[in-house]
């Protein structure tokens, strides 16, 4: 039996040794790190994967040499082993790798002595790592420290300019600042300037004198904060309590000691592309007032002093047409038709600076009923029919399928509306063309439309289409008679009435205006 022990055991250990042999070389070869196994001289007897593929050499090529054959210079080598033979295990020593192709790789380099049971040393395990990664890393953030610190010397110099430079600055920004202010100061208009919190900033004195209060009242205040001035407090209600940029203008009456009108408008008040508040700006206008007033009321009394007399021309020159006073030859008649045509444009023109006046005068609209628009516009049709004739236009009427409600209206403005919209069309278009009325309603309002394919609006000259007298260049040079005032009497009319004028043109193609006018129910 024990004869059989002793040759079973060897076969078994030998089997467990070559498996750990196995194992150790399977290990090796897996390994990322290259390592190198040395003898006790330092001679290379094996080198894993990793090391092969980072040296470049074979495991031929490599076995049986020194150490100091894969770095750069012997003396480092051989220094590093002394240390690891002394302490028996060395970390992270830097050194230089030379590859087989001669590339110069620097390297990481641990080692560790391997001992026997009795403690005799049998060799040496030798672990590599490439940090070329690392040196590039560490030279390129050289790089970026060397580059940093000369941009922050330089910036250390610029500061020093600025710092030297700032009590100038500081002293030429107060200069400015009185020059503003003192400019300010000096306008005519009234002004109040808000920061963005709608604090106020700085009241002029003509502002002072006008809301008859002081700058030092009032100052880093809102509005709604401040009491105890009647003016102010207008103002806020003029501006419909609150600060803001909308780009209309507001007007403002003080009646006290004695009747005052302005005309309040509020701008952005802009730094260098920058808004940093705004400014409300405060214009007497009660002088402009005052002479419009006087101006409305002198068209009004002289063209009431000449409808008269222009109305028994035209009678006068009527009944002589109609041959009341006698037979009149073809050439008699003719010159006094002539008359008659020229008598009735001043009767028209009185009638539209009549018609300018009251406008003026507030006391446009005085006999408001309920009327059917498609009716009016039926009427005008009619009353126009003799001219859409003589152009040989033809007149397109769409109706809306159902019927439409009655709206609350001045009759006699609305067709005076529609009759100078429809009378454009017809003069404006060239014979034979076709002019397209037609109206529909939504929930608040209804809308008419009245187009033509006519000689249309100069884009130049559109934003002064519904402004006084105005009359475009192309129309001026194609139609000889007109006032200039339908468009800006038409456009007050649907205005009194609670509803907006518009239009789209292009020259030479025709000119489109709609109006609208609200809906309201019976009681």
């Amino acid at each position: 039996m024990k004869q059989r022990k002793k040759k079973v055991l060897p076969k078994r250990i030998r089997k467990d040794l070559d498996s750990l042999e196995k194992y150790v070389e399977e290990f090796s070869a897996f390994l990322p790190l290259p390592v190198c196994t040395l003898n006790p001289s330092c001679i290379i007897i094996d080198i894993n994967q990793a090391a092969r593929d980072l040296t470049g050499y074979k495991e031929t090529e490599v076995i049986s040499q020194g150490i100091e054959f894969l770095f750069k210079g012997g003396e480092p080598a051989e220094k590093f082993f002394r240390q690891v033979l002394k302490q028996g295990l060395v970390k992270n020593q830097e050194m230089v790798l030379v590859a087989r192709d001669g590339k110069e790789i620097p390297v990481n380099v641990s080692a560790a002595v391997r001992k026997d049971y009795q403690g005799n040393v049998i060799g040496y395990f030798l672990a590599i790592s490439d940090i070329t990664e690392i040196k590039n890393f560490q030279e390129n953030l050289e790089e970026i420290v060397r580059e940093r610190t000369k941009e922050l010397e330089k910036a250390k110099k610029a500061l020093l300019n600025i710092l030297e430079d700032t009590e100038e600055a500081r002293r030429r920004i107060e200069e400015e600042k009185n020059k503003t202010r003192a400019t300010l100061f000096s306008l005519t208009d009234g002004l109040i300037v808000f920061d963005k919190e709608e604090r106020i900033t700085l009241v002029n004195p003509q502002a002072e004198k006008i809301l008859k209060l002081k700058e030092e009242q009032v100052l880093d205040k809102k509005i709604a904060e401040v009491s105890g001035f009647p003016n102010l407090s207008q103002l806020y209600q003029a501006l419909n309590k609150e600060i803001k940029w909308t780009g209309r203008k507001y007007e403002l009456i003080l009646k006290k000691p004695f009747a005052r009108f302005f005309q309040v408008s509020i701008t952005p008040a802009v730094i260098e592309k920058e808004t940093v508040g705004l400014i409300v700006i405060l214009h007497d206008v009660t002088r402009e007032k005052e002479i419009n007033r006087l101006k409305t009321e002198f068209v009004s009394i002289a063209a009431h002093q000449l409808r008269t007399p222009l109305s028994s021309v035209k009678w006068t020159l009527r009944m002589i047409l109609d041959g009341d006073i006698g037979k009149l030859s073809q050439e008699q008649a003719r010159f006094l038709e002539k008359g008659y045509q020229s008598n009735e444009r001043m009767i028209s023109l009185i009638n539209d600076l009549l018609n300018v006046a009251r406008i003026e005068e507030g006391r446009f609209l005085y006999r408001l009923s309920w009327q059917s628009l498609e009716k009016i516009i039926k009427k005008t049709i009619t009353a126009l029919d003799e001219l859409i004739k003589a152009k040989k236009l033809k007149i397109v009427f769409k109706k809306p399928k159902k019927s439409l409600p009655q709206v609350k209206v001045d009759a006699e403005k609305i067709e005076l509306v529609v009759q100078n919209l429809l009378d454009n069309a017809i003069r404006y278009s060239p014979a034979g063309k076709k002019v397209t009325i037609s109206i529909k309603r939504d929930k608040m309002y209804i809308e008419a439309m009245i187009k033509d394919m006519g000689i249309g609006i100069p884009h130049s000259q559109r934003k002064r289409i519904f402004t006084k007298f105005f009359r475009a260049d192309n129309v001026a040079k194609l139609e000889t008679s007109g006032s200039g005032l339908g468009l800006f009497i038409c456009k007050n009319v649907i205005e009194a009435h609670g509803g907006k004028i518009w239009f789209e043109s292009n020259e030479g193609q025709g000119t489109t205006f709609w109006f609208t006018l609200p809906i309201s129910h019976k009681t």
